[in-house]
């Protein structure tokens, strides 16, 4: 049958003067583009054809980083490859088919997915295009960054020409009822299915097989302690074809790793994938908890995560997930025990997950990963995928829905992170809650902002008291990371889920009688309310503070930090925190992952003031030096610093024998502070020296400075 139809449609195009030479078309795809999710603690490179990470295993050069980090700031990426897949069987009315494929490969249904084929175990390019009125700049559209939008948005979408509704307030076409911007950093795009790069560079028929769906496409993302862990991704699926598009499936393809492959010159063990139906979580973790680190030595046990998908809404009449399917990246590809590999293939195998070995009771969802035809809940089984050499794929699908000619329906899922197997499901509990709630937010008060002074080793916080006018405000508690905000602190617990905390450098508390543990709800008792104590180090900015964000008269906290080292660098972020409100327990501000920008997170280097008219006070610190020393993380963080310097000055370093074995040229605009210049313990050559007595001599335009150091390693 599809066969006529293929002759039909073909007739149609020529009728109509559209059947014209595919490789003197322009390529959609050079309005692709791309940018980063960064509000919270998960961070990922998306791009606005769908793909949601890049973490390219085939040409690891081409991979994009982060894909999915996990904490944001750790450099560690898990992500391979997550997007959508939609398709449906090919005996389809012409009127919503854009292509057909090659009638001698005997195809088994169309399968578009915003997929590539270097992240993806789908190969085939690119299904979708970026509509080039959505585009602007370099970078995908993001509801924080107004230079990504177009310089006019356009009013009415492509086709269908129904109206984008947008913010009254920012502008913004957000997905409220009325346009609003339902989270702190939204993306958006839009696109249609069409047949893939390939056919621009096909010598003969290209058989550009799709259907005629577009796509409106949506990342939210939240600051705060109870959403920091996950994104959501909306994904609208339209028939913008003229007949209706029948039996219809789509499917979330989430591909983790632990470690991912991208990564070049480390090894790769095994993952196991778990699949929780009361959650329609998919997630894995690493097998044996051992994984080299791509930064060097091995990642500890307690800093692999767990991350997968939690799907919150599937299209179809159920709105339910009603296939799962755990597969290979490659690993018996072209059957129904692994990767599809062809597009139809994998709508077949991967998709409506047909006849597959680990499905007991072919019901859609694989549940017998002991291969002995019982399922392993029932016999307290394996219970998980093993995905070989990290290379593990998991797919939610769902039933089958028709969309008729205009008809829309929507796919909402959370790429989602966690510290353990209950931390990760108590994640996608709240990201189940926010969406049941029409994604009501339960806010923290307002994040104060925070600016840093830096002294001779000490450190001045100072922030605005906008958070105390929340009615539920009970305190402050200070952080401080000594790693760029991967930790935030040396001290940690875990709460009733598993969940990770810090213990605070500082809290100040309300003196209100709210103190001690929290009381209301059990599961949340961990949680420090404080102990009345409330020092009095309010202040007011008067005309002398050089400050960027706050002005002269404003009511301001004051902290000091005189545990520092100078020309060491911290990041410091202020959380305001309430008092609970009885439906969940009290919440804290999180930190932000961009502390250059106006918001409750400092990075700051405290120093000595640099020397004007003398170099009397230039010093080694430490001195005499030895490996253990507080601020070294490892080998190649080995140094000395000379402080008290000018501006600009030359530091020449000798031996006990009187050989010149380094020079460094000091400049205030390059050096970690103005008033310090560090020297790593290498010589000219890069090698590391050994012990012993060391010379300096320091050189500027303000006077000379003769001195000795020793080092002991």
């Amino acid at each position: 049958m599809w066969q006529s139809n293929m002759k039909k449609f073909i007739s149609l195009l020529i009728l109509n003067g559209l059947f014209s030479i595919i490789s003197a078309q322009e390529n959609p795809m050079n309005f692709q583009r791309w940018n980063i999710f960064d509000i919270n603690k998960v961070r990922t490179e998306f791009n606005n054809t769908g793909l949601l990470c890049n973490g390219n295993q085939q040409s690891s050069a081409l991979a994009r980083q982060p894909s999915f980090e996990y904490p944001a700031g750790s450099g560690l990426s898990w992500g391979t490859g997550v997007g959508v897949a939609v398709g449906a069987p090919l005996a389809q009315d012409p009127g919503v088919v854009g292509g057909y494929p090659n009638p001698a490969n005997d195809y088994y249904a169309f399968c578009d997915a915003t997929l590539d084929e270097g992240p993806a175990a789908y190969w085939d390019e690119e299904h979708f295009f970026p509509y080039p009125q959505f585009v602007n700049g370099g970078k995908a559209a993001m509801s924080h960054q107004t230079e990504t939008w177009p310089s006019v948005w356009p009013t009415n979408y492509p086709i269908l020409n129904d109206e984008i509704k947008f913010d009254s307030t920012t502008g913004w076409p957000g997905f409220g009822k009325n346009g609003e911007q339902l989270a702190d950093q939204e993306s958006f795009s839009v696109v249609e299915a069409w047949g893939g790069t390939d056919q621009l560079t096909s010598t003969g028929p290209a058989y550009p097989n799709f259907l005629k769906t577009q796509m409106v496409i949506r990342g939210m993302a939240w600051e705060g302690t109870l959403y920091e862990d996950f994104i959501v991704w909306v994904y609208i699926i339209r028939n913008v074809g003229s007949a209706p598009i029948v039996d219809m499936r789509a499917a979330i393809h989430a591909d983790f790793s632990f470690i991912p492959q991208f990564y070049p010159g480390i090894g790769y063990d095994d993952d196991r994938h778990y699949y929780f139906p009361n959650l329609q979580l998919a997630a894995g973790t690493d097998d044996n908890g051992y994984e080299e680190s791509p930064l060097g030595g091995v990642i500890p046990t307690k800093d692999i995560p767990w991350g997968g998908v939690v799907a919150l809404r599937m299209p179809g009449p159920s709105k339910k997930v009603e296939t799962y399917d755990a597969y290979h990246f490659w690993q018996a590809a072209t059957t129904n025990k692994g990767n599809g590999a062809r597009s139809d293939w994998y709508f077949k195998y991967n998709v409506e997950n047909f006849n597959d070995p680990e499905d007991s009771d072919k019901d859609g969802i694989d549940d017998d990963f002991d291969h002995n035809g019982v399922p392993d809940a029932a016999e307290g089984g394996q219970g998980y995928y093993l995905g070989l050499g990290a290379d593990g794929i998991q797919n939610l699908g769902s039933g089958k829905f028709t969309l008729n000619a205009g008809e829309a329906d929507t796919l909402i899922f959370a790429t989602i992170f966690g510290t353990s197997e209950k931390d990760i499901k108590s994640n996608a509990e709240r990201a189940i809650s926010l969406y049941q709630s029409n994604w009501k937010v339960v806010e923290a008060p307002k994040a104060p902002t925070v600016e840093s002074i830096p002294g001779d080793r000490q450190v001045k916080i100072v922030w605005n008291r906008k958070s105390e006018e929340d009615p539920q405000f009970e305190g402050y508690k200070i952080y401080r990371s000594q790693d760029g905000g991967i930790s935030w602190g040396t001290n940690t617990f875990k709460d009733f889920d598993g969940g990770v905390h810090f213990i605070p450098l500082a809290q100040f508390d309300l003196e209100n009688g709210v103190k001690g543990n929290y009381k209301t709800l059990p599961q949340y008792a961990w949680f420090d309310l404080g102990d009345d104590s409330w020092d009095q180090l309010k202040g007011v900015v008067d005309i002398t503070d050089d400050f960027e964000y706050l002005q002269v008269g404003d009511s301001v906290n004051i902290f000091i930090d005189n545990n520092v080292i100078n020309g060491t660098k911290y990041r410091y972020y202020v959380a305001a925190y309430d008092s609970g409100n009885g439906i969940v327990g009290p919440l804290e501000n999180s930190f932000s992952n961009n502390p250059a920008q106006m918001n409750n997170t400092v990075e700051v280097v405290p120093q000595a003031k640099t020397a004007t008219d003398n170099l009397n006070e230039v010093r080694v610190v430490p001195n005499p030096y030895s490996v253990a020393e507080l601020w070294e993380q490892g080998l190649n963080d080995h140094q000395i610093q000379f402080t008290n310097l000018p501006e600009s000055a030359t530091i020449k370093i000798f031996n006990s024998a009187g050989e010149l074995i380094k020079t460094l040229d000091h400049f205030s605009n390059s050096s970690v502070a103005p008033s310090i210049e560090v020297w790593n313990l290498k010589n000219e050559f890069n090698q590391l020296v050994g012990p012993g007595v060391y010379f300096y001599y320091v050189r500027s335009s303000i006077g000379d400075k003769r001195g000795k150091f020793f080092i002991i390693l």
